[in-house]
């Protein structure tokens, strides 16, 4: 069935029911941002209806996606969409791509390229976005230092590997092993908050919206130690757009629509940043319009990548987990990113 999240998401079927063949029609408005806005000569699709399999990470709480699906750039390019799976983190979007269940996976980069190092048959196509990685330490804990993590009790909700990389890797280039010197704990959503007001866990590794949220409803619980919301990686796009090799094969046109339709949604989604936090609340009941509004505006700029700029941050990245050992010194990250990218634009 075509969804765009769990069936029982406020995300209904009919969000995503975009891009039939008889009614593919799309706004005056949008047709004239996307013609100012590429004027460039990428390459175009061929533009046959596709129904379309896409698994993204908590689907109903995505910025984009809801604005690709409810503003007609999924339909501008002939597509519908289905998500047939309701993953929790960047790990299960990768999971159903490689099991067959979906041709396209959204995950961040630290998700992706250990699985396509470890041979995962998928290529990465577009960087939709930056990371939101937020570090939030528990008040009285006596944390103000990344150093005074080291013996502390880290909680990372949902095994989300993203989360405590990206706080690994921060702290590797002062010197030190958060892999082995934290003790990563594993703790649902559900009960950070209790873990925190009992002192169980002295901190929290985790991302947008979560991090957010507990941010900013905890009574003061917590305060933020650091982000990728500046600095460097707040320049670098996080969360990227993958497809499987066998599609790239037999369907390149596809993933050339899909890297078309999201980058349109990503950089209307940075400039009607309200608008957006309006779609996501209507999905999204238990988060307040005022609270994801606050939300995106304290976020990086959404700036989505290809080609060129995509391969050269991808190979940072493998740069980065070379530091902390999830990716062998002995190739270069430059020629690992180039194995791992395609740039289904080019003409």
């Amino acid at each position: 069935m075509t969804t765009n999240g769990p069936s029982s998401s406020a995300f209904s079927r009919r969000s995503l029911l975009l891009g039939s063949l008889g009614g593919v029609g799309v706004a005056a408005g949008i047709g004239l941002y996307t013609t100012r806005h590429h004027r460039a000569h990428h390459k175009q699709p061929d533009g046959q209806y596709r129904k379309i399999t896409l698994t993204w990470p908590n689907a109903n709480m995505a910025a984009v996606l809801a604005v690709a699906a409810q503003k007609d750039f999924f339909a501008k390019y002939s597509l519908e969409v289905e998500n047939p799976t309701d993953p929790i983190n960047g790990a299960n979007a990768i999971a159903a791509l490689a099991n067959g269940t979906a041709q396209f996976a959204v995950a961040p980069a630290l998700s992706w390229l250990p699985h396509l190092h470890s041979g995962l048959e998928a290529s990465l196509i577009l960087g939709i976005q930056p990371g939101t990685f937020r570090l939030l330490v528990r008040r009285g804990a006596g944390i103000t230092r990344l150093e005074q993590l080291i013996g502390r009790v880290v909680a990372v909700p949902d095994h989300n590997m993203a989360d405590k990389l990206f706080l690994a890797i921060m702290m590797r280039r002062k010197g030190l092993n958060a892999m082995d010197g934290i003790a990563w704990r594993p703790t649902p959503i559900t009960e950070l908050m209790t873990a925190a007001a009992n002192g169980s866990i002295d901190a929290i590794a985790s991302h947008d919206p979560v991090a957010w949220q507990l941010l900013n409803t905890s009574s003061g619980l917590f305060a933020e130690l650091v982000s990728s919301n500046t600095g460097h990686y707040a320049d670098r796009t996080s969360l990227v757009l993958g497809v499987a090799n066998a599609t790239l094969t037999t369907d390149p046109d596809a993933a050339t629509a899909m890297a078309l339709a999201l980058r349109d949604a990503a950089k209307w989604t940075n400039t009607h940043r309200d608008d957006a936090a309006t779609l996501v609340a209507t999905a999204t009941p238990e988060l307040s319009a005022d609270l994801i509004r606050d939300m995106l505006a304290n976020e990086p700029p959404i700036r989505p990548v290809v080609g060129h700029t995509l391969r050269d941050q991808m190979a940072q990245y493998c740069d980065e987990l070379q530091l902390i050992g999830l990716l062998p010194n002995t190739e270069s990250a430059a020629e690992l990113a180039h194995k791992y990218t395609q740039n289904v634009l080019k003409g």
